[in-house]
């Protein structure tokens, strides 16, 4: 009978028909491992007093480690993870460094978020090789809530990891593994590259009854997928990749069918040709550095570096590093009110979708792919067309905070423009937020063709035409 195997600091661990299917890492932490240091509260994965480490193998066999919000990752997503909490990280008897400034800096207080800030930091020190700048860690700050408003002594003392702080104490930081295994794998000379062996990844598809009657798919082909929709039907299944989009918008009983499509390879490997192509399963993590870099190196696509930084803006880092692109945009299509960055990007740079089923292929822009009737259909790429200079992209998000918070209004407007840089040859206007009903300024779009863009003039009357077509309704959460 098929079991998910993962280890909790170290210790072997399963699970099989014996869990519900709603049943969280926090939950099997605290009431069947006891290890009660890791925390809940929101249990929608906004607050962070819930997170903790986790160390895998990707699809290309690099060994990661980053944090999740584990009130937000069903225990049956955990196949082959490793996952770390606060006891795991230091006790009494040997505290870690992480712990000690914590303490030293006063940064404690009610002391209720103190262990998910020690996680936070502890994944982000892990993910980055323990190199970090007094920018990344104040950077990280939107994940994790403290209530007692202690935030200037935990800044303080996670910033005295930095390499560039003033006086850095970094002396009893032990060195980084990378990779402990040395009879699965072999370190390249860079030592961020894990190579496994062949036998050592292998994965087969798992299928398991949970004791709610619900049924756990773990798959790892595409066409797995539409085995499974063969098999069990359509009427109620759900994909699994983050499963973070319950802190967005709440998942009060799961499907009859729940498909874990995190191992499907197909789904998160990308390409450049013509256009950049990405498996639609990429987390949002991924796609972030995979647009920062590429935005440095090819010129047609150096746009990608805005998306990047608005994409920074979107949820925060436990959930960006096992939210999906696919997962986003699926959100916005069960709720059309979400005010999704994902969708206005790619819908405002011309992005195309994917999507397959059983019998087709078919390729559609976002805003098409709203209207769509998603069962059994597949999201499985998206391309991102290359852009010249002579097109400006901006895009704005009006959040209730900096960091970790829905957009109220956001927008991104992108011009292609004449070889002069300022008479508009097209534009492409979005907006999120304002109803489920609008996403294109289309008439706003077309009465700037051929204007003048940086003039008072073409300003206003951009202005009059906006306001005759937008539609704004009140929404409620």
């Amino acid at each position: 009978m098929d079991r998910i195997e993962f280890t909790v600091n170290k210790k072997k661990c399963s699970v099989g028909h014996e869990v519900d299917s709603d049943v969280t890492i926090n939950d099997y932490l605290r009431n069947q491992l006891n290890l009660r240091g890791t925390k809940y509260m929101c249990q929608q994965g906004t607050c962070g007093a819930c997170i903790v480490n986790v160390t895998n193998n990707d699809i290309y066999g690099h060994r990661r480690t980053f944090s999740v919000n584990s009130c937000l990752v069903s225990i049956t997503q955990c196949d082959g993870w490793d996952i770390t909490t606060i006891e795991g990280v230091g006790d009494r008897q040997n505290y870690h460094p992480v712990q000690k400034t914590l303490a030293k800096y006063n940064g404690t207080q009610c002391g209720y978020c103190s262990p998910a800030w020690v996680m936070s930091m502890y994944s982000l020190l892990e993910e980055n090789n323990y190199k970090l700048t007094q920018s990344q860690i104040e950077d990280s700050f939107g994940s994790n809530t403290c209530r007692c408003t202690g935030y200037r002594p935990i800044l303080d003392a996670f910033k005295s990891f930095a390499h560039d702080a003033p006086e850095p104490n970094l002396t009893d930081i032990e060195d980084l593994k990378i990779c402990s295994d040395k009879d699965k794998c072999e370190l390249s000379l860079d030592n961020n590259w894990c190579l496994l062996h062949k036998e050592n990844i292998a994965r087969k598809n798992k299928k398991i009854l949970l004791k709610d009657d619900r049924i756990w798919y773990r798959v790892n082909e595409i066409r797995d997928i539409f085995e499974v929709f063969s098999t069990e039907g359509t009427n109620s299944y759900m994909l699994v990749n983050g499963n973070t989009g319950r802190g967005a918008v709440p998942v009060f009983a799961f499907p009859k069918v729940l498909i874990d499509i995190s191992f499907v390879e197909e789904l998160k490997t990308f390409y450049i040709d013509q256009n950049l192509v990405i498996g639609a399963g990429i987390t949002l993590r991924d796609l972030m550095d995979l647009f920062k870099n590429i935005s440095e190196r090819e010129e047609h696509f150096q746009y990608l570096k805005k998306l990047y930084e608005h994409l920074n803006l979107v949820a925060h880092i436990p959930v960006r590093n096992i939210g999906s692109v696919a997962g986003n945009l699926m959100l916005k299509h069960r709720e059309l009110t979400f005010s999704s960055d994902v969708f206005l990007l790619l819908e405002t740079i011309g992005a195309t979708l994917t999507i397959v089923s059983a019998i087709s292929i078919d390729e559609v822009t976002p805003e098409t792919f709203l209207k769509m009737d998603m069962t059994g259909r597949i999201i499985t790429q998206i391309k991102i067309p290359p852009l010249s200079h002579n097109y400006e992209l901006v895009s704005f998000k009006v959040m209730p905070r900096s960091q970790n918070a829905h957009a109220q209004v956001n927008a991104a407007f992108l011009y292609e423009l004449e070889v002069d840089h300022e008479t508009v040859k097209s534009a492409r206007i979005g907006y999120g937020g304002l109803s489920g009903k609008f996403i294109h300024a289309v008439q706003t779009e077309n009465c700037l063709i051929g204007k003048k863009l940086f003039t008072n003039e073409t300003l206003q009357l951009a202005l009059e035409v906006l306001n005759k077509e937008l539609i704004v309704e009140e929404i409620r959460e």
